[in-house]
This record gives C-alpha cells, structure tokens and sequence, in this order.
C-alpha cells in the first residue's frame, strides 16, 4: 500500500491560559499510514514506523529517509529509538529483542527471550543506558531488567507484580530519569527506582497513555494533555488540536500524535 506523506501548515488557537499560559497549536507534519504496527521519535526527532514488516526512518520534515525490510523478525510490537544510534525492536509474536543503526540495519544480533528465561514477555523498554534494557515477564508477572545482549543474568528483578499493582496487563512500560513507569489504561501509573523499588504512583482514570520526560509526565486524555511536575506535583492541562490520539511524545514544545491515521507533528507556540 503507498505511503502519503502531506504537510498541512494549520494553526489551532487555544483560547485561556493552558501550562500556566497562552499557546496555539500549530500544525508543522503529518504522515499518512493506516497500518503503523509500532513507532517511536528518536533524540534528533526523526520518526521511526514499522508496518507490515518493513521499517521505515522519516527526518525531521517527515520525508522518508531510510526503508528495510523485516519481515524474518516478525510482527514489531514495540519500537524504542530512545538511543539514536540503536534503537530496539521487539516482537511479541516471536519473543525476539534486535537493535537496528541509524540505517535500520541489525547490529549485535538478536536476543531471544527463552534464552533469558522470560516465560513470555509483552512489553520491552530500554533502560537510559544502551546496555541495559527491561523486560515485562507476563506469564511470571515480573519486571526483569538485563545489562546487554550478552548478559542472561538479571541485573534487577521486580516480582509478584500483582499484589503490587492489583492488575494484570499493563499498557506501556518507560524508563526516565532512572525511574521505571508502568501505566496500566483506565487505573494506575506506578514509578520504581531503578533497583525495582515502587517509589509511588499516580490514579487517573481515564488516562489513555502516557509519556514521561526529564521534568514532566504528559498523561495523555480523550480531549486533554495533563501536564504533571514530577518534583512538585502540579498539573496543568491543555485541549487537544485533534480527537481520536492514542499515543504521543514530547520534545519540548514539539508534540507528537498517533492517531488511526498516522502521526502528526504539532508545536505548542505561546501567544504574547
């Protein structure tokens, strides 16, 4: 199926005082794809998509820069370009973890998670550094935390998740900070250290994501971003540009959405 690739220079104006001012919305990109598996933003904010098992790499201005095919690793569940220079792959279906350059091609093989005996994972987050990544054991109901492809060794282990969190699947799983947030939709947000200790946690109901950065936790709404300090505590919210988001990410003012259509590129901009 072709890929539409469109830049739509709109601007939405929010009307009160939303992050504690004035801002429009300003639409910069939006990449058209209805079959978008798994996606992420890398540190330069170059857009990573998988889909039907070939991988593509977009710059910043959503052009596409780099295509590969995947499909002997399956079906890319999850997509972690934290690192630039080696982003993570999984692929729940095939148990199977893999690294891929700034190209897409593979690099220090692939992890099969039999091998570090995880019962079956689901979710896969990197840690903040290269060599270390967490894995959620779900037919344990664990957190494992691994130093390096090489290593079947778990450095940290989170155990007994359960009577823990009081649920069963989580919907994502982010390392920040050194602190590890487990987000289970329409229930709780939980934060560990990185030794796998629960240091607190955080209700909203009706959260759909959430998306942690150095300051902030963005937790994502059905018309709203909620913007949570995470030293002091504070919130703040803002109206979305756009219904139907499932997921997102923020650099700064640049906020990106994925939505049943694709993702799209938005700059949060103050009025004076």
């Amino acid at each position: 199926m072709k890929t539409l690739i469109l830049f739509l220079p709109l601007v939405f104006i929010i009307s009160g005082n939303c992050f504690g001012q004035t801002f429009t919305w300003k639409l910069e990109h939006t990449y058209v794809n209805k079959n978008i598996e798994a996606w992420d933003i890398t540190p330069l904010e170059e857009l990573i998509v998988s889909e039907q098992g070939t991988l593509h790499k977009l710059d910043t201005n959503f052009k596409v820069a780099f295509t590969q095919s995947r499909k002997e690793f399956g079906t890319i569940s999850k997509i972690d370009a934290r690192h630039s220079l080696k982003t993570m792959l999984f692929s729940e279906n095939q148990q199977m973890i893999g690294f891929v350059d700034n190209t897409l091609s593979f690099q220090d093989g692939k992890i099969d998670l039999a091998l570090l005996n995880i019962g079956y994972g689901t979710h896969v987050c990197y840690s903040d550094q290269t060599s270390r990544f967490w894995v959620f054991d779900e037919q344990n109901a664990r957190l494992v935390r691994f130093e390096g492809i090489k290593s079947s060794v778990a450095q940290s282990e989170i155990s007994n998740l359960m009577a823990i969190t009081y649920n069963d699947m989580p919907t994502s799983l982010i390392e920040s900070q050194n602190q590890l947030f487990l987000f289970y939709e329409g229930q709780d947000i939980f934060v560990f250290d990185y030794y796998g200790s629960l240091l607190r946690k955080y209700f909203h109901e009706d959260a759909i994501q959430i998306y942690p950065t150095e300051k902030y936790l963005y937790i994502l709404k059905k018309s709203t971003i909620v913007r949570l300090n995470r030293k002091t505590d504070q919130e703040e919210s803002i109206a979305l540009p756009i219904r139907g988001i499932e997921d997102l990410r923020v650099f700064g003012n640049e906020v990106y959405f994925k939505d049943k259509k694709g993702v799209s590129k938005y700059s949060l901009i103050p009025i004076k």
